[in-house]
């Protein structure tokens, strides 16, 4: 299954919002913080999201 990496938040959400993101899974790159990353993940069921992954560099 491909992966698509997401650089900034505006990146996901742009992908996100074109539909670009359908049936895939999503690795984010940059920092979040809990109540984003809960906020992203909230999302995956409507953007039909496979699986969103989080960088561990920042922590």
């Amino acid at each position: 299954m491909k992966t698509v990496i997401c650089n900034s938040l505006q990146s996901f959400w742009d992908m996100a919002e074109n539909e670009l993101l359908t049936d895939l899974n999503v690795h984010c790159v940059f920092p979040v913080t809990d109540n984003l990353k809960s906020f992203i993940l909230n999302c995956q069921t409507q953007y039909k999201i496979r699986n969103i992954s989080f960088t561990t560099a920042f922590s």
